[in-house]
């Protein structure tokens, strides 16, 4: 089952933000760890700039990235991995990849690739960085499993600019996103969970893809039925976090994507309840933007009848 089910009995306009408990960490493993960095690691050899990039000047800020995420790696995880410290430098070893290396902090000469690039291929998130002057510009990231957009997309862009495509609906609660952005506290970072509907479990699903995935969907939303869609369909999670860096003021917005069939969630009658009842009040404008209006009859069928059944 999924970890995280941001589903309830009507859908939520707001943007849903929640502080992070001091005993939640912004790095998450799971069990597909291994499968997910292996991954990563490919789509970086196959097209790296398209996957990694930064802006000259945001290194102080990517070193801040990397001392929080392997810190509370090691501390949440210490069966998996371990950190020594010694001052400046630093000694890791990820023993899940069998993997080491020393490194002294600040000093770019110590580490193989960028700092970002480095440590995004020791976690499963996705890894973006937004500046501190205000606008919350896309300044830096490595970004391996979008859902519908890329680095290119959306590189150098603000906060706001990078979500103009999104319904007007929600414009209001983005201005008050940004409004929270610039007030976020150092130490105190903050989460939420998004979600959607896919056709697909590729966890790769940045612009390039869009089209064939577009096109495959126009041709299999009409043979979707509710006796066939829950073996057919996948949720998608995001669990974002937003948090303070300490050295650069930037802010670190981090993704993990979680995915399973409809068919093992709605296995739950109380998950089937809670996302009949967000689907049946999300605005069409929504379902649209979300690309789910296509099969949208067959999902609510599917749901109607899988909480018939198990009542």
């Amino acid at each position: 089952m999924l970890p995280y089910f941001p589903f309830d009995n009507e859908f939520d306009h707001r943007m849903g933000t929640a502080p992070l408990r001091p005993d939640e960490s912004l790095v998450e493993v799971d069990d597909d760890y291994e499968h997910e960095i292996g991954l990563k690691r490919e789509l970086l050899t196959q097209d790296y700039r398209y996957y990694f990039q930064a802006q000259p000047g945001t290194e102080i800020a990517q070193w801040d990235v990397l001392e929080r995420l392997l810190t509370e790696a090691a501390d949440t995880y210490p069966q998996h991995f371990s950190l020594t410290k010694s001052g400046s430098a630093w000694h890791w070893i990820n023993h899940l990849l069998s993997e080491e290396q020393q490194f002294t902090v600040g000093n770019p000469n110590s580490l193989p690739l960028p700092p970002l690039d480095w440590v995004g291929q020791q976690v499963q998130e996705d890894l973006i960085i937004l500046s501190a002057d205000g606008t919350a510009s896309l300044v830096a990231g490595q970004l391996c499993f979008p859902n519908g957009w890329c680095l290119d997309d959306k590189f150098g862009q603000t906060f706001l600019g990078i979500h103009r495509p999104a319904p007007s609906m929600v414009q209001p609660t983005l201005q008050a996103a940004h409004k929270l952005l610039e007030r976020i506290p150092e130490h105190r970072p903050i989460w939420r969970a998004s979600w959607n509907f896919k056709i697909t479990d590729q966890l790769d699903m940045s612009t390039k893809y869009t089209a064939d995935y577009n096109d495959n969907l126009a041709k299999l939303a009409p043979t979707l039925t509710a006796d066939t869609i829950g073996d057919q369909l996948f949720i998608r999670i995001e669990r974002q976090t937003f948090t303070r860096l300490p050295n650069s003021g930037a802010v670190l917005f981090g993704i993990h994507t979680y995915q399973n069939s409809l068919a093992s969630e709605a296995a739950d009658s109380d998950r089937a309840q809670r996302m009949l009842g967000t689907l049946r009040t999300t605005p069409s404008e929504m379902l649209a933007y979300k690309a789910i209006a296509p099969f949208e009859d067959a999902l609510i069928g599917f749901l109607e009848n899988r909480i018939h059944v198990l009542q």
